[in-house]
């Protein structure tokens, strides 16, 4: 696994690049844990981190910087999809005071806060050309999957971008259900034909069913806002038949948090708004270039790259991108607190609206790549301490 994506170049320069782009920039200043205004949040952090080689490791870590538990995986393999940086969705989702993570052979095991690991079920992987997207319902006990295969690699392999990456066959989907505990079940094959497809993608599952996007991108070469939400996003039926849109018409989203708000981009990449599911605009912003957006635990803040937008305020709060070292927003911790991530891998915590000021919480989280698509460094939820 090339962790920096097997023909990322272009997307992954152009996204590192660009996601440091707008808004003044200004230097963040790290305090040590037992100084400067201390965090909100009481959390357990899930973070996920690509480790030398082609291993994972998801740690549920604590206020203090404390791995309170962690499991090391290999998770499912990037295709080759073509000259562009793959999006796929992430190996690692949070349900039930729990954390689930497939692996490389689509063995989907839970992560207990206490440490306890078992398995959960498997979906049927049977070739690195595959992309699994996953997900699991709020109450941790149903499971959905969607395995994307692409037609067979091309041989001998091609020697320059005029060359083709795959011999003559078909893409296709398998949709699979299972409840956790129990073998999964395929209940919809679909052969998607021969020409590059945008398929449908599952993106997790809401307190409404499960989530996916339609007409999904699958790879970039240019810098988007989200790498995990690419298409229209509706609710998904166990049969695979797809629902009503998220968001109402015209929701371009970025992300959905479980009870069903979200946040919609517009075309040009400036502008949001945050939005019930049947599309009843709660607020919005105009703002610069945006990307690596997040929705706050609450729906009242998003943080985008550089900046935080917060629902009671036109004035965004702006984050650092020129500092030694820069910090990268991972996400939000809660309601009131960003996760963030040292260009050295330390990891630390900042009030929303003073990201300036960062806790550090002690703990580096080493990987070869921090920012890189489709997964460095990343905060895959929270769990109540």
């Amino acid at each position: 696994m090339n962790v920096c994506g097997r023909h990322a170049g272009l997307g992954i320069v152009l996204l590192l690049a660009l996601s440091g782009c707008g808004g003044p920039q200004s230097q963040t200043s790290h305090s040590p844990k037992a100084h400067g205004a201390t965090p909100s949040a009481t959390n357990l952090l899930v973070i996920a981190s690509v480790d030398a080689g082609s291993t994972m490791t998801v740690r549920l870590v604590d206020e203090k910087g404390r791995v309170t538990a962690a499991a090391g995986f290999t998770p499912p393999s990037q295709p080759a999809f073509s000259n562009c940086a793959d999006l796929l969705q992430p190996p690692v989702r949070v349900a039930n005071g729990a954390v689930f993570y497939a692996d490389s052979a689509g063995v989907v095991r839970r992560l207990a806060v206490d440490g306890t690991v078992s398995d959960v079920t498997t979906f049927k992987l049977t070739s690195k050309q595959q992309a699994l997207s996953f997900a699991v319902s709020p109450d941790g006990n149903e499971l959905i999957a969607i395995v994307l295969s692409t037609p067979p690699l091309h041989v001998p392999p091609p020697q320059s971008l005029s060359d083709p990456l795959f011999a003559p066959g078909t893409w296709s989907i398998d949709l699979e259900t299972a409840t956790a505990g129990g073998a999964a079940t395929v209940v919809l094959h679909k052969d998607l034909g021969s020409a590059f497809p945008r398929p449908t993608v599952i993106t997790g599952w809401d307190a409404f069913g499960p989530t996916a996007t339609r007409n999904s991108d699958i790879c970039t070469q240019a810098a988007v806002p989200s790498a995990t939400y690419n298409g229209t996003l509706i609710h998904l039926a166990p049969d695979g038949t797809h629902m009503e849109q998220i968001g109402g018409s015209g929701c371009l989203a970025w992300d959905e948090l479980v009870v069903g708000t979200v946040l919609c981009g517009a075309n040009d990449g400036q502008s949001f708004s945050v939005r019930r599911r049947n599309g009843d605009v709660l607020w919005s912003r105009t703002g610069s270039p945006l990307y690596d957006v997040k929705l706050s635990t609450d729906g009242n803040g998003v943080s985008a790259g550089g900046a935080i937008y917060l629902r009671d305020t036109d004035q965004p709060a702006s984050s650092a991108r020129t500092a030694s070292p820069p910090a990268r927003i991972l996400g939000w911790a809660d309601s009131r607190d960003v996760v963030t991530l040292s260009n050295d891998g330390r990891l630390g915590l900042a009030a929303a609206r003073n990201p300036l000021t960062v806790v550090d919480l002690g703990l580096t989280i080493s990987s070869p790549c921090l920012s890189c698509l489709p997964y460095g460094v990343m905060l895959a939820g929270t769990l109540s301490a």
